[in-house]
This record gives C-alpha cells, structure tokens and sequence, in this order.
C-alpha cells in the first residue's frame, strides 16, 4: 500500500509522464509541464540540473580519481608470469593472453552469474560489491561462451540472434582453451645425456671429440627435434596471438 502510494506521488510530482512519446511529444510536455506546474517542474528538473546533478558528477569524479589509482587500476595490466627476467616478446604475448584469461573467467562469469539463479542473501548490494572484487568462475566464463556461440542459430527468432557474438564467442572460446590448456601441456623432446669421453668440460668443442658416438649422435637428433619444435610453437603462438588481436573489439560486456 505504501509502495503504491508513493509510486503515485512520484508519478505526480513528475507531472504524470505517459509511457513513451516522441522527440517533440517529450519536448511539448516539457513545456506544459513547466508552466501549469511551475514548482513541481522546479523541483524535479530546475532544482535537479542546477544542484544535484553538479553535486553528483564532482562526486564521482572524486570517487573515481581514487578507484582508478587504489582499486579498478584499468592502466594497469598483470602478464601473469612468475617474478623474474623475460624478453618483451614474451611479455607481449602473456600480458595479451593473460587479459583474454581474465575476460572470460572474471567478466564473461559475472555477466553469467548475474543472469543465473541465486539465494537471496547473495543479491544483497554490499555482499554482491565484495563478491565482485574478488569473483574469478572459469565455469560460468565457458557457460556463457557456450550460449552465445548459439546466438547464430537459425531456429532462433531473429531479434535473439546475433551472429557475430557467435562467431567471437566461438573464437574466444578456442583461444582460451589453447592458452589455458593446451599450450601449458607442450611435451618436450627428452634430451638424453652424452659422455665428455674423458675431455672434461665442454669436450664437444674439443677436436678430438668424436661427434659420431652414438650417445652424442642421439643427444644432437634431440636436440635437433626440440630445435624444430621450438619454431612451431613460435608460429603457433604468432598465429593465435594475431587471431587475438583479430578480435579484440569483440571482447566487451
């Protein structure tokens, strides 16, 4: 009962606005708004405009020159490696793949868990803000994934669909199972080890060595396969990365 009545009061107070109008229809309200209800129209948009909303913007000016240096540090981009030295190749690769991580398990999630089912106590305001700021779900990341690949589904109703969400979707979706599962699980050849044949340290180097041994010979054949699969995972992390970039205008919430 009180709901209702102050939904009326405030509908009043607003001069009673229909539901939609057109660019002139509002603007035609306006002004018979303002003349036949001169105080009220001082109250929710002279007052508004004048006072609040100045006080409101240099609020969230002061909020947000604190949350971009203390908390929401959006500059400010983690590569995901270990403390210790890397070329920048390297880090330009991790950084990239890393924000790609970050997107589907901390952002897509949200977006996923705010659409899904929950006890009530979680939808309280200041559970949900402490939630955010530490929430990472991989599961609900690929959930959502896995629903907008769909969106190009022809048996949808057309205002449903939307095929390039889908065909991003599907791309986001191979790219973070690559970086996170299948490149951390690259085999390396096992590189066996070789007798100095009594020349001690760095005896390879010495012209007496004899190169064809065979442990030699099976150490460099390992060594050679290794070679050659370092060159392919290069290309291959060259080849996704440039796929990354190809959509990275995609990646939004």
């Amino acid at each position: 009962m009180i709901k209702k009545l102050y939904r009326q009061f405030d509908s009043w107070m607003d001069y009673n606005p229909p539901g939609a109008l057109s660019s002139k229809g509002w603007r035609l309200f306006n002004k018979e708004f303002r003349e036949k209800a001169p105080i009220r129209f001082w109250v929710r948009k002279s007052f508004r405009h004048a006072i609040l909303y100045p006080i409101s913007r240099t609020n969230t000016k002061i909020y947000s020159w604190f949350s971009y240096r203390l908390f929401n540090r959006y500059h400010m981009v983690d590569t995901g490696l270990k403390p210790g030295y890397y070329e920048i190749d390297t880090r330009i690769l991790n950084v990239n793949f890393n924000m790609l991580k970050d997107f589907v398990e901390c952002e897509l999630a949200w977006t996923q868990d705010v659409h899904d089912d929950k006890p009530w106590y979680k939808k309280i305001r200041i559970i949900r803000m402490f939630e955010r700021s530490r929430f990472r779900r991989p599961d609900l990341g690929l959930k959502y994934l896995a629903w907008a690949a769909k969106l190009d589904d022809p048996s949808l109703p057309p205002f449903e669909r939307c095929e390039n969400q889908a065909i991003a979707s599907r791309e986001v979706a191979i790219l973070y199972d690559w970086w996170v599962n299948k490149r951390p699980n690259r085999e390396k050849v096992r590189i066996p080890d070789y007798t100095d044949q009594g020349l001690g340290d760095l005896s390879v180097l010495d012209e007496e060595f004899d190169h064809s041994a065979e442990d030699y010979r099976k150490t460099k054949e390992a060594m050679d396969a290794q070679h050659e699969l370092d060159e392919q995972w290069k290309n291959e992390d060259d080849e996704m990365l440039i796929r990354l970039i190809k959509i990275r205008h995609d990646l939004w919430t």
